[in-house]
Protein backbone atom coordinates (compact mmCIF):
# COMPACT_ATOMS: atom_id res chain seq x y z
CA UNK A 1 0.00 0.00 0.00
CA UNK A 2 1.35 3.43 -0.93
CA UNK A 3 1.95 5.94 1.89
CA UNK A 4 -0.69 8.30 0.47
CA UNK A 5 -3.23 5.48 0.43
CA UNK A 6 -2.43 4.58 4.02
CA UNK A 7 -2.68 8.17 5.19
CA UNK A 8 -6.01 8.57 3.38
CA UNK A 9 -7.38 5.47 5.07
CA UNK A 10 -6.53 6.48 8.63
CA UNK A 11 -9.09 9.33 8.91
CA UNK A 12 -11.81 7.03 7.55
CA UNK A 13 -10.84 4.18 9.89
CA UNK A 14 -10.81 6.50 12.89
CA UNK A 15 -14.16 8.01 11.96
CA UNK A 16 -15.85 4.62 11.54
CA UNK A 17 -14.44 3.43 14.88
CA UNK A 18 -15.53 6.56 16.76
CA UNK A 19 -18.97 6.83 15.15
CA UNK A 20 -19.96 3.22 15.72
CA UNK A 21 -18.30 3.39 19.13
CA UNK A 22 -20.81 6.15 19.90
CA UNK A 23 -23.58 3.93 18.53
CA UNK A 24 -22.38 1.17 20.84
CA UNK A 25 -23.36 3.41 23.76
CA UNK A 26 -26.51 5.04 22.36
CA UNK A 27 -28.20 2.02 20.79
CA UNK A 28 -28.16 -0.45 23.70
CA UNK A 29 -28.07 1.89 26.71
CA UNK A 30 -29.99 5.09 25.85
CA UNK A 31 -33.40 3.31 25.88
CA UNK A 32 -32.74 2.11 29.44
CA UNK A 33 -31.71 5.63 30.45
CA UNK A 34 -34.93 7.06 28.99
CA UNK A 35 -36.96 4.42 30.83
CA UNK A 36 -35.23 5.47 34.07
CA UNK A 37 -36.81 8.94 33.67
CA UNK A 38 -40.17 7.40 34.65
CA UNK A 39 -41.36 7.31 31.04
CA UNK A 40 -43.71 4.58 29.91
CA UNK A 41 -42.53 1.89 27.51
CA UNK A 42 -44.75 3.34 24.79
CA UNK A 43 -43.20 6.79 25.28
CA UNK A 44 -39.71 5.33 25.01
CA UNK A 45 -40.80 3.55 21.83
CA UNK A 46 -42.04 6.81 20.36
CA UNK A 47 -38.75 8.52 21.19
CA UNK A 48 -36.77 5.72 19.55
CA UNK A 49 -38.89 5.98 16.40
CA UNK A 50 -37.72 9.58 15.87
CA UNK A 51 -34.45 8.36 14.34
CA UNK A 52 -36.07 6.37 11.51
CA UNK A 53 -38.67 9.15 11.07
CA UNK A 54 -36.00 11.83 10.52
CA UNK A 55 -34.05 9.40 8.33
CA UNK A 56 -36.88 9.66 5.78
CA UNK A 57 -35.76 13.12 4.70
CA UNK A 58 -32.60 14.31 6.45
CA UNK A 59 -30.11 12.09 4.54
CA UNK A 60 -31.52 13.38 1.23
CA UNK A 61 -31.13 16.99 2.38
CA UNK A 62 -27.54 16.64 3.61
CA UNK A 63 -26.56 14.39 0.70
CA UNK A 64 -27.83 17.00 -1.75
CA UNK A 65 -25.76 19.72 -0.06
CA UNK A 66 -22.67 17.49 -0.16
CA UNK A 67 -23.11 16.79 -3.89
CA UNK A 68 -24.00 20.38 -4.74
CA UNK A 69 -20.99 21.97 -3.05
CA UNK A 70 -18.58 19.11 -3.58
CA UNK A 71 -17.46 19.20 0.07
CA UNK A 72 -18.95 16.10 1.72
CA UNK A 73 -16.25 16.10 4.38
CA UNK A 74 -17.15 19.61 5.55
CA UNK A 75 -20.88 18.84 5.46
CA UNK A 76 -20.09 15.77 7.55
CA UNK A 77 -18.16 17.86 10.09
CA UNK A 78 -21.12 20.23 10.32
CA UNK A 79 -23.67 17.49 10.99
CA UNK A 80 -21.36 15.88 13.58
CA UNK A 81 -21.22 19.22 15.38
CA UNK A 82 -25.00 19.51 15.01
CA UNK A 83 -25.46 16.05 16.53
CA UNK A 84 -23.34 17.18 19.52
CA UNK A 85 -25.43 20.30 20.00
CA UNK A 86 -28.65 18.33 19.60
CA UNK A 87 -27.55 15.73 22.14
CA UNK A 88 -26.41 18.22 24.79
CA UNK A 89 -29.89 19.16 26.17
CA UNK A 90 -30.40 15.54 27.27
CA UNK A 91 -28.32 16.43 30.32
CA UNK A 92 -30.96 18.94 31.41
CA UNK A 93 -34.39 17.69 30.23
CA UNK A 94 -36.53 14.87 31.57
CA UNK A 95 -40.07 15.66 30.39
CA UNK A 96 -41.51 13.86 27.39
CA UNK A 97 -42.26 16.91 25.17
CA UNK A 98 -38.77 18.36 25.62
CA UNK A 99 -37.22 14.93 25.06
CA UNK A 100 -39.10 14.68 21.76
CA UNK A 101 -37.70 18.04 20.63
CA UNK A 102 -34.18 17.16 21.77
CA UNK A 103 -34.01 13.71 20.18
CA UNK A 104 -35.62 15.00 16.98
CA UNK A 105 -32.89 17.66 16.71
CA UNK A 106 -30.22 15.04 17.38
CA UNK A 107 -31.69 12.64 14.81
CA UNK A 108 -31.92 15.37 12.14
CA UNK A 109 -28.12 15.40 12.11
CA UNK A 110 -27.11 11.94 13.31
CA UNK A 111 -29.31 10.03 10.84
CA UNK A 112 -27.18 11.33 7.96
CA UNK A 113 -23.72 10.48 9.27
CA UNK A 114 -23.57 6.93 7.89
CA UNK A 115 -24.48 7.76 4.24
CA UNK A 116 -22.00 10.65 4.14
CA UNK A 117 -19.06 8.73 5.59
CA UNK A 118 -19.89 5.85 3.26
CA UNK A 119 -19.83 8.23 0.28
CA UNK A 120 -16.40 9.50 1.36
CA UNK A 121 -15.11 5.95 1.82
CA UNK A 122 -16.36 4.95 -1.64
CA UNK A 123 -14.81 8.08 -3.11
CA UNK A 124 -11.46 7.16 -1.54
CA UNK A 125 -11.68 3.61 -2.91
CA UNK A 126 -12.57 4.83 -6.41
CA UNK A 127 -9.46 7.02 -6.48
CA UNK A 128 -6.95 4.89 -4.56
CA UNK A 129 -8.24 1.33 -4.60
CA UNK A 130 -8.75 -0.76 -1.51
CA UNK A 131 -11.69 -2.43 0.17
CA UNK A 132 -14.85 -0.81 1.50
CA UNK A 133 -15.54 -3.80 3.74
CA UNK A 134 -12.11 -3.50 5.35
CA UNK A 135 -12.83 0.13 6.20
CA UNK A 136 -16.33 -0.61 7.49
CA UNK A 137 -15.22 -3.43 9.78
CA UNK A 138 -13.50 -0.87 12.03
CA UNK A 139 -16.98 0.46 12.77
CA UNK A 140 -18.05 -2.99 13.96
CA UNK A 141 -14.94 -3.26 16.12
CA UNK A 142 -15.64 0.18 17.60
CA UNK A 143 -19.21 -0.85 18.42
CA UNK A 144 -18.14 -4.05 20.18
CA UNK A 145 -15.34 -2.33 22.11
CA UNK A 146 -17.42 0.58 23.41
CA UNK A 147 -20.53 -1.46 24.23
CA UNK A 148 -18.51 -4.15 26.03
CA UNK A 149 -16.28 -1.78 28.00
CA UNK A 150 -19.17 0.44 29.00
CA UNK A 151 -21.31 -2.51 30.03
CA UNK A 152 -18.50 -3.91 32.18
CA UNK A 153 -17.57 -0.63 33.89
CA UNK A 154 -20.96 0.74 34.95
CA UNK A 155 -23.35 -0.68 37.52
CA UNK A 156 -26.44 1.07 36.16
CA UNK A 157 -27.42 3.32 33.29
CA UNK A 158 -27.77 6.98 34.17
CA UNK A 159 -26.00 10.21 33.39
CA UNK A 160 -22.83 8.19 32.79
CA UNK A 161 -24.51 6.97 29.60
CA UNK A 162 -24.94 10.55 28.42
CA UNK A 163 -21.39 11.50 29.40
CA UNK A 164 -19.85 8.58 27.52
CA UNK A 165 -21.94 9.18 24.40
CA UNK A 166 -21.29 12.93 24.40
CA UNK A 167 -17.54 12.43 24.88
CA UNK A 168 -17.41 10.11 21.87
CA UNK A 169 -19.57 12.49 19.81
CA UNK A 170 -17.19 15.35 20.63
CA UNK A 171 -14.17 13.26 19.66
CA UNK A 172 -15.96 12.28 16.45
CA UNK A 173 -16.57 15.94 15.56
CA UNK A 174 -12.92 16.85 16.08
CA UNK A 175 -11.75 13.78 14.15
CA UNK A 176 -14.04 14.64 11.22
CA UNK A 177 -11.78 17.57 10.34
CA UNK A 178 -9.06 15.08 9.34
CA UNK A 179 -11.24 13.78 6.49
CA UNK A 180 -10.10 14.86 3.04
CA UNK A 181 -11.86 16.27 -0.01
CA UNK A 182 -11.73 14.74 -3.44
CA UNK A 183 -9.69 16.85 -5.84
CA UNK A 184 -10.68 15.01 -8.99
CA UNK A 185 -14.08 16.68 -9.29
CA UNK A 186 -15.01 20.38 -9.40
CA UNK A 187 -15.66 21.97 -6.04
CA UNK A 188 -19.19 23.07 -6.93
CA UNK A 189 -21.76 21.36 -9.15
CA UNK A 190 -25.19 22.18 -10.48
CA UNK A 191 -27.26 19.48 -8.80
CA UNK A 192 -31.04 19.61 -8.82
CA UNK A 193 -32.57 19.40 -5.30
CA UNK A 194 -34.60 16.37 -6.39
CA UNK A 195 -31.70 14.64 -8.15
CA UNK A 196 -31.53 12.01 -5.42
CA UNK A 197 -35.22 11.16 -5.81
CA UNK A 198 -34.82 11.08 -9.59
CA UNK A 199 -32.54 8.09 -9.11
CA UNK A 200 -35.72 6.12 -8.43
CA UNK A 201 -36.31 6.12 -12.18
CA UNK A 202 -33.84 3.22 -12.21
CA UNK A 203 -36.02 0.11 -12.06
CA UNK A 204 -33.36 -2.17 -10.62
CA UNK A 205 -32.46 0.38 -7.94
CA UNK A 206 -36.14 0.40 -6.96
CA UNK A 207 -36.09 -3.39 -6.56
CA UNK A 208 -32.97 -3.14 -4.41
CA UNK A 209 -34.39 -0.44 -2.14
CA UNK A 210 -37.71 -2.27 -1.72
CA UNK A 211 -35.92 -5.50 -0.80
CA UNK A 212 -33.56 -3.76 1.64
CA UNK A 213 -36.44 -1.95 3.36
CA UNK A 214 -38.31 -5.25 3.67
CA UNK A 215 -35.20 -6.90 5.13
CA UNK A 216 -34.80 -4.11 7.69
CA UNK A 217 -38.45 -4.51 8.71
CA UNK A 218 -37.76 -8.23 9.19
CA UNK A 219 -34.76 -7.38 11.40
CA UNK A 220 -36.83 -5.14 13.70
CA UNK A 221 -38.09 -7.95 15.99
CA UNK A 222 -34.46 -8.86 16.68
CA UNK A 223 -33.34 -5.26 17.20
CA UNK A 224 -36.33 -4.29 19.31
CA UNK A 225 -37.57 -7.35 21.18
CA UNK A 226 -34.73 -9.88 21.33
CA UNK A 227 -33.87 -9.26 24.99
CA UNK A 228 -37.56 -9.44 25.92
CA UNK A 229 -37.89 -12.69 23.95
CA UNK A 230 -34.88 -14.28 25.68
CA UNK A 231 -36.21 -13.24 29.09
CA UNK A 232 -39.62 -14.73 28.33
CA UNK A 233 -37.92 -18.12 27.86
CA UNK A 234 -36.50 -17.93 31.37
CA UNK A 235 -32.94 -17.47 30.12
CA UNK A 236 -30.45 -15.10 31.78
CA UNK A 237 -29.41 -11.73 30.28
CA UNK A 238 -25.95 -13.17 29.57
CA UNK A 239 -27.50 -15.05 26.66
CA UNK A 240 -28.35 -11.71 25.04
CA UNK A 241 -24.81 -10.40 25.53
CA UNK A 242 -23.16 -13.56 24.23
CA UNK A 243 -25.47 -13.81 21.23
CA UNK A 244 -24.98 -10.17 20.23
CA UNK A 245 -21.22 -10.34 20.78
CA UNK A 246 -20.88 -13.44 18.61
CA UNK A 247 -23.13 -11.87 16.00
CA UNK A 248 -20.93 -8.80 15.62
CA UNK A 249 -17.83 -11.03 15.62
CA UNK A 250 -19.34 -12.96 12.71
CA UNK A 251 -20.04 -9.64 10.99
CA UNK A 252 -16.35 -8.69 11.30
CA UNK A 253 -15.31 -12.05 9.80
CA UNK A 254 -17.61 -11.51 6.81
CA UNK A 255 -16.25 -8.00 6.24
CA UNK A 256 -12.69 -9.36 6.37
CA UNK A 257 -13.40 -12.16 3.90
CA UNK A 258 -15.59 -10.27 1.45
CA UNK A 259 -12.77 -8.84 -0.73
CA UNK A 260 -11.59 -12.40 -1.40
CA UNK A 261 -15.10 -13.44 -2.41
CA UNK A 262 -16.00 -10.35 -4.44
CA UNK A 263 -14.55 -11.82 -7.64
CA UNK A 264 -16.48 -15.06 -7.19
CA UNK A 265 -19.97 -13.94 -6.22
CA UNK A 266 -21.94 -10.99 -7.53
CA UNK A 267 -23.47 -8.49 -5.08
CA UNK A 268 -26.94 -9.61 -6.19
CA UNK A 269 -26.24 -13.26 -5.41
CA UNK A 270 -24.63 -12.31 -2.09
CA UNK A 271 -27.80 -10.42 -1.16
CA UNK A 272 -29.92 -13.46 -2.02
CA UNK A 273 -27.64 -15.51 0.23
CA UNK A 274 -27.87 -12.91 3.02
CA UNK A 275 -31.67 -12.75 2.91
CA UNK A 276 -31.99 -16.53 2.69
CA UNK A 277 -29.70 -16.95 5.69
CA UNK A 278 -31.77 -14.35 7.55
CA UNK A 279 -34.90 -16.34 6.72
CA UNK A 280 -33.32 -19.42 8.29
CA UNK A 281 -32.18 -17.37 11.29
CA UNK A 282 -35.64 -15.98 12.06
CA UNK A 283 -37.29 -19.35 11.36
CA UNK A 284 -34.87 -20.93 13.82
CA UNK A 285 -35.70 -18.35 16.48
CA UNK A 286 -39.40 -18.99 15.90
CA UNK A 287 -38.78 -22.51 17.20
CA UNK A 288 -35.91 -21.96 19.64
CA UNK A 289 -36.23 -22.47 23.38
CA UNK A 290 -32.65 -23.25 24.44
CA UNK A 291 -29.65 -20.97 24.86
CA UNK A 292 -27.45 -23.14 22.64
CA UNK A 293 -29.73 -22.78 19.63
CA UNK A 294 -30.23 -19.04 20.18
CA UNK A 295 -26.50 -18.38 20.50
CA UNK A 296 -25.71 -20.59 17.50
CA UNK A 297 -28.20 -18.78 15.28
CA UNK A 298 -26.54 -15.46 16.15
CA UNK A 299 -23.59 -16.44 13.94
CA UNK A 300 -25.85 -15.82 10.94
CA UNK A 301 -25.70 -12.11 11.82
CA UNK A 302 -22.56 -11.97 9.69
CA UNK A 303 -24.79 -12.51 6.65
CA UNK A 304 -27.90 -10.75 8.00
CA UNK A 305 -26.01 -7.47 8.37
CA UNK A 306 -22.40 -7.71 7.18
CA UNK A 307 -23.04 -9.31 3.79
CA UNK A 308 -26.31 -7.43 3.34
CA UNK A 309 -24.67 -4.05 3.88
CA UNK A 310 -21.56 -4.40 1.70
CA UNK A 311 -23.49 -6.03 -1.15
CA UNK A 312 -26.18 -3.33 -1.05
CA UNK A 313 -23.55 -0.58 -1.13
CA UNK A 314 -21.85 -2.29 -4.09
CA UNK A 315 -25.10 -2.29 -6.08
CA UNK A 316 -25.89 1.33 -5.19
CA UNK A 317 -22.42 2.34 -6.41
CA UNK A 318 -23.07 0.66 -9.75
CA UNK A 319 -26.47 2.26 -10.25
CA UNK A 320 -25.65 5.84 -9.13
CA UNK A 321 -23.50 8.37 -11.08
CA UNK A 322 -20.32 9.40 -9.20
CA UNK A 323 -21.42 13.05 -8.92
CA UNK A 324 -24.55 11.89 -7.04
CA UNK A 325 -22.76 9.47 -4.73
CA UNK A 326 -23.80 11.21 -1.50
CA UNK A 327 -27.39 11.59 -2.73
CA UNK A 328 -27.47 7.91 -3.64
CA UNK A 329 -26.26 6.87 -0.20
CA UNK A 330 -28.78 9.26 1.36
CA UNK A 331 -31.60 7.69 -0.67
CA UNK A 332 -30.49 4.21 0.39
CA UNK A 333 -30.46 5.27 4.06
CA UNK A 334 -33.82 7.05 3.82
CA UNK A 335 -35.66 4.09 2.33
CA UNK A 336 -33.88 1.21 4.07
CA UNK A 337 -33.35 2.61 7.55
CA UNK A 338 -35.96 5.37 7.38
CA UNK A 339 -39.03 3.65 5.96
CA UNK A 340 -37.86 0.15 6.94
CA UNK A 341 -36.89 1.24 10.44
CA UNK A 342 -40.03 3.27 11.04
CA UNK A 343 -42.38 0.50 9.93
CA UNK A 344 -40.32 -2.19 11.62
CA UNK A 345 -39.81 -0.57 15.02
CA UNK A 346 -43.36 0.76 15.24
CA UNK A 347 -44.85 -2.66 14.47
CA UNK A 348 -42.44 -4.97 16.32
CA UNK A 349 -43.67 -4.05 19.80
CA UNK A 350 -47.33 -4.34 18.90
CA UNK A 351 -46.60 -7.54 16.99
CA UNK A 352 -44.86 -9.04 20.01
CA UNK A 353 -47.85 -8.25 22.25
CA UNK A 354 -50.25 -9.69 19.68
CA UNK A 355 -48.39 -12.73 18.38
CA UNK A 356 -45.70 -13.47 20.96
CA UNK A 357 -42.01 -13.80 20.23
CA UNK A 358 -42.00 -17.11 18.35
CA UNK A 359 -44.75 -16.15 15.92
CA UNK A 360 -43.27 -12.69 15.41
CA UNK A 361 -39.97 -14.22 14.29
CA UNK A 362 -41.90 -16.52 11.98
CA UNK A 363 -43.41 -13.44 10.31
CA UNK A 364 -39.90 -11.97 10.02
CA UNK A 365 -38.76 -15.14 8.23
CA UNK A 366 -41.54 -14.75 5.65
CA UNK A 367 -40.62 -11.08 5.09
CA UNK A 368 -36.94 -11.92 4.47
CA UNK A 369 -37.94 -14.67 2.06
CA UNK A 370 -39.97 -12.09 0.15
CA UNK A 371 -36.93 -9.77 0.16
CA UNK A 372 -34.82 -12.53 -1.43
CA UNK A 373 -37.46 -12.95 -4.13
CA UNK A 374 -37.38 -9.22 -4.91
CA UNK A 375 -33.58 -9.25 -5.27
CA UNK A 376 -33.89 -11.96 -7.92
CA UNK A 377 -35.59 -9.34 -10.10
CA UNK A 378 -32.24 -7.53 -10.40
CA UNK A 379 -30.12 -8.46 -13.43
CA UNK A 380 -26.96 -10.37 -12.42
CA UNK A 381 -23.77 -8.41 -13.03
CA UNK A 382 -20.13 -9.39 -13.02
CA UNK A 383 -18.48 -9.07 -9.61
CA UNK A 384 -16.42 -5.93 -9.19
CA UNK A 385 -15.38 -3.37 -6.58
CA UNK A 386 -16.09 -1.96 -4.09
CA UNK A 387 -15.28 -5.06 -2.06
Amino acid sequence: MLPTQASGRRPLIGFYALYFGTTGIVLPFLPAYLKSLTLSVSQVGLLLSLGPLLALGAPHFWGHLADRFGRPNRVLSFICAGACVGFLPLFFVDRFPTLVATLAAYAFFASSITPLIDSLALQHIAQNGGSYSHLRLFGSLGFVLSATLFGLTVDSVGRTTLLAAFALLSALTLWSFTLRDSRSLPARRSVHPLAGLQLLADRELRWLLAACALHWIACAPYHGTFSIFVGSLGLPPSVVGIAMGLGVAAEVVVLLLYPRLADRISPRDLLVLAFTASTLRWAGLSLATSRGVIVGLSLLHGLSFGAFYVASIAIVVRRVPPHLRASGQGLFAAITFGIGGLVGYSSAGAGYDWLGGHRLFAVAAVLDLAAAALILRITPQEPRLPA
